[in-house]
């Protein structure tokens, strides 16, 4: 029997659950994840794809998983990429959250061996299902030459995403995920292009995440009420989902200027689904918030933006919580292939 290392190079795909892994239970009404890899891998379209091994590491349903079970799956994955007869790992994952582990992948993972997210936006007993054809994909993307060195990748319906900027869009239509920058290639006809290339930012070496981070939307005539009692209850930092370019109000101006004082980080992103923050403006706007201490976070989203404070300010030595901010906040598609 050949050994490990002799074996022919293949793909690791780690299935954790989620929508692609779901059916239909009729004895209480519900659609929960029930498959393990091996099932997954029997839907697959028989041509055309690499050696391919399955393990199952979790049955959940993402919006019930926990940052240490995102974590234990990041661990996974590091442990597949470490062996040489594995060419990329897949993770199939549920949508709801796909994008908040697969970026957290992406803090903590150096470059090299393709990493490939999906999932699916019909269960597996649906006869439209989509998550063969999203698994096929980033099987196939998970073997390209053309995605080693990219950091973490999305694929979903025929798309090619950085972990970075891919958001779910859509709550139901199967094209859920997409970026403001646009996707960076395609899987067409089973051949994968990738036509350019995502900005590289320096990883993080420790898994370890300070918690709780909180994660506060302003909205018209809102108070502040919601500010204080994350500060008041201990929060090691404090994400800012502000109007428009970033901006809130004089009240919460001058919470985030007691915040910063004590040391507790506020990072300003936008409610606004697309765009970035920038302080320009006054009377409680941005630049008040940036002159009361506020680290502005660029496009990135909310819940983005919360999984990285907290991997700052998780780490041994924190250092410039800002700087580290603003390395990966600030970074976005640079060149083209």
């Amino acid at each position: 029997m050949p050994s490990r290392a002799s074996a022919p190079a293949r793909v690791a795909v780690l299935t954790t659950g989620g929508t692609i892994a779901s059916t239909y239970d009729r004895t209480v009404g519900t659609v929960h994840a029930t498959l393990d890899a091996e099932a997954l891998l029997a839907g697959l379209p028989a041509s055309n794809l690499p050696p391919i091994e399955g393990r199952s590491i979790l049955a959940r349903n993402s919006y019930a998983l926990t940052l240490d079970e995102a974590l234990g799956i990041i661990r996974a994955i590091s442990e597949a990429r470490a062996r040489s007869d594995i060419m990329g790992v897949v993770v199939t994952h549920g949508t709801d959250t796909l994008e908040e582990t697969a970026f957290l992948a992406d803090l903590l993972l150096e470059p090299g061996k393709p990493v490939v997210f999906t999932g699916a936006q019909a269960s597996a007993d649906e006869p439209d299902r989509d998550g063969p054809r999203n698994l096929a994909d980033a099987i196939r993307v998970a073997t390209s030459g053309a995605a080693i060195g990219l950091g973490v990748l999305i694929a979903f319906d025929g798309d090619i995403l950085p972990a970075r900027d891919a958001t779910k869009r859509h709550s139901s239509r199967r094209h859920a995920f997409a970026s403001s920058n646009g996707p960076i290639g395609a899987v067409d006809r089973s051949v994968v292009r990738i036509t350019r290339r995502p900005a590289q930012f320096k990883r993080f070496s420790e898994p370890k995440l300070a918690l709780p981070i909180d994660l506060v939307t302003l909205t018209l005539g809102g108070d502040d009420r919601l500010l204080k009692l994350s500060a008041d209850a201990g929060a090691h930092g404090i994400v800012l989902a502000a109007t428009g370019r970033g901006n809130a109000t004089p009240n919460i101006v001058a919470i985030v200027q007691q915040l910063s004082t004590r040391g507790v980080p506020v990072l300003v992103i936008s409610r606004s689904p697309e765009g970035r923050v920038e302080p320009i403006y006054g009377q409680g706007g941005g630049a008040d918030l940036e002159k009361a201490g506020a680290i502005f976070a660029g496009d990135l989203s909310g819940p983005k933006a919360r999984l990285l404070l907290a991997l700052i300010m998780g780490q041994s030595t924190v250092g410039n919580v800002a700087a580290l901010v603003h390395s990966i906040a600030n970074s976005s598609i640079e060149e083209k292939v």
